[in-house]
This record gives structure tokens, C-alpha cells and sequence, in this order.
């Protein structure tokens, strides 16, 4: 596929990625591993398995955990409003391996030289910056306009390392992986009130093979317990298979 070739600041704003896409990027073929695009391979065909863990609290109490299966399928390639390449990802889910698939949500994904763009529920989040950099932070909502232009809410929290996870049935092993890391609190006037935390792995050669979110509160009106949660949620979302359909 083809890439623009852009090297984007550290700091990301809307407008600083509008100017480099405007007069500072040319077409070329896809860069080199040393970038680390291939941490998040593209192609028409391909889709992900992942095994997701559900738990919820209310009112205090945790419900029961729910287990289910995710599957993203990239659909269609099309050419997006600015000219570059971009893909139509559906999301499906069952909740065993043997039910049927049912749609879930439709997400447009898109990779170039310099990002990995999603776009979900009309809003575009900046997943992966190139080259990728330990250390390295960016604002995920430069085009969305819910950060402010000079925020930056996520980053590579570990760059080429071994990543080790499993599932109730099976354990994985990556040698070379990527995570990016959003923490950020809801309430930044008092972090105990709430947070919210989302880890995504990525492995050499593969993509997205691990994601965590949390969302939790821990007040009841003016009642804070940081070591007990109100209201919230945390899911975890394995990789268990991936290939190509043609």
C-alpha cells in the first residue's frame, strides 16, 4: 500500500498536521521496519479474533463477568477525502465460538508513513505515530478537537519488547511488541473521584493484540472510597486468532 512520507513533530496539533500534509509530504512506497509500520499491517481481507473479559460494578457490587468474542474484519479499501488510502474495519461479536457473527459497529481505519488513524462514532483517534520512540507522546484527539491542541494523551509506554498474556485456554508469547498507554484522570480537581486507563499492545508483523480499558468512579454524591468502586467497568481484549479472507 502506499504511505505519505510527512516526520511530524513531537507535540501533534491539528493545525501542525494539516500544514505537514499539505506542504510537506510526497507519495512513496511503504517505509522501512526501522519506522515501525509494521506494527500495525493492513490489507484488504484481513481479521482478528480477540476473547473479551467483561466486569461491571453498580452501586458498589460486581456483576457477574462476561465472556465474549470480538472479531475485526477489514472489508473494503477505499480512497478517503484527502486522496490516501483508508479501510472499512467491521467489528463483529458472539458470545461462543460456535454462535454465528453478528455486526457490531463499522470503524474506518487508515495508515500512513507518519499515523495510524481510527475513526469510530464520528470521532478520528491517532493510534500509532512513526517512528516509533520509547518515550514518545502525542495527542490522540488532534483531529476531533476533545483535546486541546498542545495535550498530549497518549504514549509508548514500551517500545521492542517481549509481551506475555493469556486467555482461560491458551497462553501467547510475543518477541517484539509496542504498547501506547492513555491514563487520565476524569476529575482532574480530584483524581481519587474517578479514572480512566486504556493499554494497547501491538505486536511485529501482526497489529493489535492486546487492550485494556478501565473506566471506574468511586464516589456516591459527595461519599469518595478510593478502594471501593461505585460505578465502572474494565475490559480486557485478547488476540486469539488472525489471518486473511479473501
Amino acid at each position: 500500500m502506499l504511505f505519505l512520507s510527512c516526520r511530524l513533530p513531537r507535540l501533534l496539533s491539528a493545525a501542525s498536521l494539516l500544514t505537514l500534509l499539505v506542504a510537506g509530504c510526497k507519495t512513496e512506497t511503504e517505509p522501512g521496519p526501522e519506522a515501525g509500520t509494521d506494527y500495525y499491517p493492513l490489507a484488504l481481507g484481513d481479521y482478528r479474533i480477540f476473547s473479551v473479559v467483561d466486569s461491571v460494578w453498580v452501586n458498589y457490587q460486581r456483576q457477574p463477568v462476561s465472556t465474549y468474542q470480538f472479531r475485526e474484519r477489514i472489508a473494503e479499501q477505499f480512497t478517503d477525502a484527502s486522496g490516501q488510502p483508508a479501510y472499512r474495519l467491521v467489528r463483529s461479536r458472539r458470545t461462543l465460538p460456535t454462535d454465528p457473527w453478528r455486526d457490531d459497529s463499522v470503524m474506518v481505519i487508515s495508515g500512513t508513513a507518519s499515523t495510524v488513524q481510527l475513526t469510530r462514532n464520528n470521532r478520528r483517534t491517532v493510534e500509532l505515530v512513526f517512528p516509533i520512540r520509547a518515550g514518545r507522546s502525542w495527542n490522540r484527539d488532534a483531529f476531533n478537537g476533545r483535546d486541546l491542541p498542545e495535550a498530549q494523551s497518549r504514549r509508548y509506554l514500551r517500545v521492542n519488547e517481549p509481551f506475555d498474556t493469556e486467555t482461560s485456554t491458551k497462553s501467547f508469547h510475543y518477541d517484539h511488541t509496542v504498547t501506547t498507554d492513555d491514563v487520565e484522570d476524569v476529575n482532574l480537581d480530584n483524581p481519587v473521584t474517578s479514572t480512566a486507563k486504556y493499554r494497547q499492545v501491538y505486536a511485529q508483523g501482526k497489529g493489535p493484540v492486546y487492550r485494556q480499558r478501565r473506566r471506574l468512579v468511586y464516589c456516591n454524591g459527595g461519599n469518595c472510597d478510593p478502594s471501593r468502586v461505585f460505578v465502572g467497568q474494565t475490559r480486557v481484549e485478547t488476540l486469539v486468532e488472525q489471518g486473511n479472507t479473501p
